[in-house]
């Protein structure tokens, strides 16, 4: 199926770091919605795959992944080990993405993971203890956007 082949194109590109790649498979009109960032639009996404992927310690990521249909959707379960940044603990988070393409690109992603089991491994003690409170969430999710509207901001400049 052709969907398929478009989303495990994406993939492919994650796994080798081709944050080009990842972007140009993207709709201008994607809804993109994940637990860390929330929800974000077309420029946001692909600025956040930029930030995110151009910015990882490639010896230190690795990404696997596997692609299934379900119910007329593709469902995509991906698993990335990688360093978290300031302090460098190491995560391995479990995501499923559940995607939609239309024309060959992506219009539709959105990925969920356990938020807690996630703040533990990148947070420490504090994640551990409030990964499952909403204020804390929120707190993530803020700082995490904020990062990104300035890199946003920082590479508009350049």
């Amino acid at each position: 199926m052709q969907d398929k082949k478009v989303i495990s194109n994406f993939y492919e590109a994650f796994k080798v770091g081709d944050y080009k790649k990842m972007v140009s498979i993207y709709s201008p009109k994607v809804k993109f919605q994940d637990p860390t960032f929330g929800e974000l639009n077309y420029e946001e996404v692909k600025a956040m795959w930029t930030m995110l992927v151009s910015t990882r310690e490639t010896s230190k990521f690795e990404v696997n992944f596997t692609v299934e249909e379900k119910n007329e959707r593709i469902v995509v379960i991906w698993k990335a080990t990688y360093l978290f940044s300031p302090n460098k603990r190491r995560v391995v988070n479990i995501v499923t993405s559940k995607m939609e393409t239309e024309n060959g690109l992506i219009i539709k992603h959105v990925d969920s993971f356990n938020f807690k089991r996630w703040a533990k491994q990148a947070v420490g003690f504090a994640g551990a203890l409030f990964g499952n409170a909403k204020w804390f969430q929120n707190k993530v999710k803020s700082g995490a956007r904020e990062k990104l509207f300035a890199y946003m901001e920082q590479t508009k400049a350049v």
